[in-house]
């Protein structure tokens, strides 16, 4: 997978990604109607989960090939599962406006990633909650 080179920058003592995401959170800052701006709020989208072994069917032991004796499955390290790590989100900004209303946004300069689209449906359908995605134009910002 390619790495998206982009330009880091520094608003107000915040690190962004890139100069897109420094933008908008100067746009946000300036915006009268928002009461608080939550950098990079992480999600949980699955969580992690054990699955049983396929090597030695979940028991931790295989017999040896060279002595035909059980020895401690190298796959699982004799645990008779492996493990998967949680699949995590880190949304650019969670947007908390004065009439009590909450937006995740995610900034795209340009570049939108062929996994993203399925990121966002998992968001939505884990949270009930719609992801919303600005995009920086020429002209300025498009909701997309």
């Amino acid at each position: 997978m390619a790495r998206i080179r982009s330009k880091k920058v520094n608003y107000y003592g915040h690190t962004f990604d890139s100069v897109a995401e420094g933008e908008f959170y100067l746009s946000l800052r300036s915006d009268p109607n928002v009461q608080d701006i939550i950098l990079q709020p992480q999600y949980t989208l699955i969580g992690a989960f054990a699955v049983p072994c396929g090597k030695c069917n979940g028991t931790g032991k295989v017999k040896s090939r060279k002595t035909a004796n059980e020895v401690q499955c190298r796959s699982c390290k004799g645990a008779g599962e492996s493990k998967r790590r949680p699949w995590t989100y880190k949304a650019d900004f969670l947007v908390i406006y004065k009439d009590g209303r909450q937006e995740v946004i995610d900034v795209k300069g340009g570049f939108t990633d062929a996994k993203f689209p399925y990121v966002k449906k998992m968001f939505e359908y884990k949270t009930g909650q719609e992801l919303i995605v600005w995009k920086k134009t020429r002209t300025g910002w498009k909701r997309g």
